[in-house]
Protein backbone atom coordinates (compact mmCIF):
# COMPACT_ATOMS: atom_id res chain seq x y z
CA UNK A 1 0.00 0.00 0.00
CA UNK A 2 1.40 3.40 -0.93
CA UNK A 3 1.77 6.47 1.51
CA UNK A 4 1.04 10.01 0.57
CA UNK A 5 3.58 12.96 1.35
CA UNK A 6 2.82 16.63 0.19
CA UNK A 7 4.63 18.39 -2.26
CA UNK A 8 4.52 21.59 -0.63
CA UNK A 9 6.72 19.58 2.15
CA UNK A 10 9.29 18.16 -0.27
CA UNK A 11 9.63 20.89 -2.81
CA UNK A 12 7.87 24.02 -2.30
CA UNK A 13 9.30 25.34 -5.57
CA UNK A 14 7.34 22.61 -7.46
CA UNK A 15 4.46 22.96 -5.47
CA UNK A 16 4.42 26.84 -6.52
CA UNK A 17 4.52 26.13 -9.91
CA UNK A 18 1.76 27.90 -11.90
CA UNK A 19 1.07 28.72 -15.66
CA UNK A 20 4.92 27.94 -16.54
CA UNK A 21 6.26 28.04 -19.98
CA UNK A 22 7.47 24.01 -19.41
CA UNK A 23 6.55 21.89 -21.63
CA UNK A 24 5.23 18.70 -20.47
CA UNK A 25 7.61 16.00 -20.22
CA UNK A 26 7.67 12.83 -22.93
CA UNK A 27 4.67 14.29 -24.68
CA UNK A 28 5.65 14.18 -28.76
CA UNK A 29 5.01 16.98 -30.38
CA UNK A 30 5.28 18.16 -34.21
CA UNK A 31 4.39 21.53 -36.46
CA UNK A 32 0.61 20.41 -36.21
CA UNK A 33 0.16 19.72 -32.57
CA UNK A 34 -0.10 22.59 -29.87
CA UNK A 35 2.73 22.44 -27.15
CA UNK A 36 1.63 21.36 -23.87
CA UNK A 37 2.95 23.11 -21.17
CA UNK A 38 2.96 22.41 -17.11
CA UNK A 39 0.06 24.86 -15.55
CA UNK A 40 0.72 23.16 -11.84
CA UNK A 41 1.36 20.22 -9.68
CA UNK A 42 -0.68 17.87 -7.60
CA UNK A 43 0.02 18.79 -4.00
CA UNK A 44 -0.36 14.48 -3.37
CA UNK A 45 2.69 12.37 -3.87
CA UNK A 46 2.34 8.87 -3.62
CA UNK A 47 5.40 7.25 -2.14
CA UNK A 48 4.72 3.15 -3.78
CA UNK A 49 6.05 0.84 -1.24
CA UNK A 50 8.38 -0.53 -3.59
CA UNK A 51 12.60 -1.13 -3.49
CA UNK A 52 13.44 2.23 -4.20
CA UNK A 53 10.37 4.15 -3.08
CA UNK A 54 9.29 5.75 -6.46
CA UNK A 55 7.09 8.91 -6.23
CA UNK A 56 3.86 9.48 -8.21
CA UNK A 57 3.54 12.54 -9.56
CA UNK A 58 0.75 14.32 -11.19
CA UNK A 59 1.36 17.29 -13.34
CA UNK A 60 -1.51 19.43 -14.70
CA UNK A 61 -1.05 20.96 -18.16
CA UNK A 62 -2.23 23.25 -19.99
CA UNK A 63 -4.57 20.87 -22.36
CA UNK A 64 -6.50 20.60 -19.38
CA UNK A 65 -5.80 16.79 -18.83
CA UNK A 66 -3.81 15.48 -15.91
CA UNK A 67 -0.33 13.75 -17.08
CA UNK A 68 0.88 11.19 -14.26
CA UNK A 69 4.97 10.04 -14.20
CA UNK A 70 6.76 8.05 -11.59
CA UNK A 71 9.92 9.78 -10.04
CA UNK A 72 12.59 6.82 -9.61
CA UNK A 73 15.72 7.15 -7.66
CA UNK A 74 18.74 5.39 -7.75
CA UNK A 75 18.33 4.34 -10.79
CA UNK A 76 19.95 5.18 -14.51
CA UNK A 77 17.35 5.16 -17.01
CA UNK A 78 19.09 6.11 -19.97
CA UNK A 79 19.26 2.28 -20.91
CA UNK A 80 15.46 2.37 -20.76
CA UNK A 81 15.17 5.33 -22.46
CA UNK A 82 16.86 3.74 -25.41
CA UNK A 83 14.60 0.54 -25.71
CA UNK A 84 11.63 2.59 -25.61
CA UNK A 85 13.38 4.91 -28.97
CA UNK A 86 13.93 0.95 -30.44
CA UNK A 87 10.00 0.30 -29.88
CA UNK A 88 9.65 3.63 -31.52
CA UNK A 89 11.27 2.86 -34.22
CA UNK A 90 10.34 -0.77 -34.89
CA UNK A 91 6.61 0.59 -34.85
CA UNK A 92 7.47 2.77 -37.54
CA UNK A 93 8.99 0.43 -39.49
CA UNK A 94 6.36 -1.96 -39.03
CA UNK A 95 3.72 0.55 -39.99
CA UNK A 96 5.62 1.83 -43.48
CA UNK A 97 5.94 -2.20 -43.70
CA UNK A 98 1.78 -2.49 -43.04
CA UNK A 99 0.91 0.22 -45.88
CA UNK A 100 2.97 -1.88 -48.26
CA UNK A 101 1.48 -5.56 -48.14
CA UNK A 102 -1.84 -5.09 -47.05
CA UNK A 103 -0.83 -7.16 -43.60
CA UNK A 104 -1.94 -6.20 -40.15
CA UNK A 105 0.07 -3.84 -38.20
CA UNK A 106 1.66 -5.02 -35.25
CA UNK A 107 2.44 -2.42 -32.69
CA UNK A 108 4.70 -2.79 -29.00
CA UNK A 109 3.07 -0.36 -26.73
CA UNK A 110 5.85 1.86 -25.24
CA UNK A 111 6.02 5.24 -22.88
CA UNK A 112 8.34 7.59 -22.45
CA UNK A 113 10.88 7.55 -19.89
CA UNK A 114 13.10 10.78 -19.45
CA UNK A 115 16.55 10.29 -17.34
CA UNK A 116 16.91 13.30 -15.23
CA UNK A 117 20.86 12.50 -14.55
CA UNK A 118 22.71 9.88 -14.11
CA UNK A 119 20.52 8.28 -11.35
CA UNK A 120 17.09 9.26 -11.27
CA UNK A 121 14.33 10.16 -14.07
CA UNK A 122 10.78 10.11 -14.74
CA UNK A 123 8.66 7.34 -16.33
CA UNK A 124 4.69 7.79 -18.10
CA UNK A 125 2.66 6.26 -15.90
CA UNK A 126 0.85 3.58 -17.87
CA UNK A 127 -2.62 2.66 -16.48
CA UNK A 128 -5.00 -0.57 -17.03
CA UNK A 129 -1.76 -2.87 -16.34
CA UNK A 130 -0.80 -5.67 -14.70
CA UNK A 131 2.64 -5.80 -13.36
CA UNK A 132 4.51 -9.22 -14.13
CA UNK A 133 5.78 -9.14 -10.25
CA UNK A 134 2.26 -8.87 -9.27
CA UNK A 135 1.68 -12.12 -10.91
CA UNK A 136 4.64 -13.52 -9.59
CA UNK A 137 3.55 -12.36 -6.22
CA UNK A 138 -0.25 -13.97 -6.25
CA UNK A 139 1.43 -17.25 -6.86
CA UNK A 140 3.53 -17.39 -4.20
CA UNK A 141 0.86 -16.70 -1.87
CA UNK A 142 -1.81 -19.25 -3.03
CA UNK A 143 1.34 -21.52 -3.27
CA UNK A 144 1.69 -20.64 0.42
CA UNK A 145 -1.67 -20.84 1.19
CA UNK A 146 -1.82 -24.68 -0.22
CA UNK A 147 0.63 -25.72 2.12
CA UNK A 148 -0.71 -23.75 5.02
CA UNK A 149 -4.00 -25.38 4.68
CA UNK A 150 -2.19 -28.95 4.27
CA UNK A 151 0.41 -28.30 7.25
CA UNK A 152 -1.51 -26.15 9.55
CA UNK A 153 1.59 -24.07 9.56
CA UNK A 154 2.24 -20.81 8.31
CA UNK A 155 4.70 -20.06 5.68
CA UNK A 156 6.32 -16.90 5.17
CA UNK A 157 6.59 -15.92 1.45
CA UNK A 158 9.93 -14.77 0.71
CA UNK A 159 11.00 -12.23 -1.43
CA UNK A 160 12.46 -12.35 -4.99
CA UNK A 161 15.78 -11.40 -3.65
CA UNK A 162 15.70 -13.58 -0.85
CA UNK A 163 15.02 -16.24 -3.16
CA UNK A 164 17.58 -15.18 -5.31
CA UNK A 165 20.24 -14.61 -2.73
CA UNK A 166 19.43 -18.14 -0.93
CA UNK A 167 20.62 -19.95 -4.24
CA UNK A 168 23.44 -17.79 -4.74
CA UNK A 169 25.47 -17.08 -1.40
CA UNK A 170 25.99 -21.18 -1.23
CA UNK A 171 27.33 -21.57 -4.50
CA UNK A 172 29.47 -18.56 -4.07
CA UNK A 173 30.69 -19.85 -0.82
CA UNK A 174 31.49 -23.20 -2.21
CA UNK A 175 33.41 -21.71 -4.73
CA UNK A 176 35.42 -19.53 -2.30
CA UNK A 177 34.07 -16.39 -4.05
CA UNK A 178 32.84 -13.43 -1.81
CA UNK A 179 29.54 -12.07 -1.93
CA UNK A 180 30.14 -8.37 -1.01
CA UNK A 181 31.72 -8.23 -4.54
CA UNK A 182 29.28 -8.65 -7.39
CA UNK A 183 32.09 -7.94 -10.39
CA UNK A 184 33.49 -11.54 -9.21
CA UNK A 185 30.40 -13.20 -9.59
CA UNK A 186 30.78 -15.64 -12.04
CA UNK A 187 28.57 -15.71 -14.98
CA UNK A 188 28.46 -19.47 -14.67
CA UNK A 189 27.10 -19.55 -11.50
CA UNK A 190 24.59 -16.85 -12.46
CA UNK A 191 23.30 -18.62 -15.27
CA UNK A 192 22.54 -21.70 -12.93
CA UNK A 193 20.71 -19.66 -10.49
CA UNK A 194 18.30 -18.17 -12.98
CA UNK A 195 17.90 -21.91 -14.12
CA UNK A 196 17.02 -23.16 -11.15
CA UNK A 197 14.25 -20.34 -10.42
CA UNK A 198 13.13 -20.58 -13.63
CA UNK A 199 12.77 -24.46 -13.07
CA UNK A 200 10.53 -23.65 -9.66
CA UNK A 201 8.28 -21.08 -11.54
CA UNK A 202 5.16 -22.48 -13.62
CA UNK A 203 4.99 -21.15 -17.06
CA UNK A 204 1.16 -20.27 -16.78
CA UNK A 205 1.42 -17.62 -13.62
Amino acid sequence: TSYILKMSDISPVLADMKNTVITMPGLHTNQRTVRVTIKSVENNVAILPTKTRPKKLIFYGSDGKAHTYLFKGLEDLHLDERIMQLLSITNTMLARDSENNDNQTYRARHYSVIPLGPRSGLISWVDNVTPLFALYKRWQNREAAIISAKTNKTVNVLRPSELFYNKLNPLLKEAGISTESRKEWPVSILKQVLQELTEETPRDL
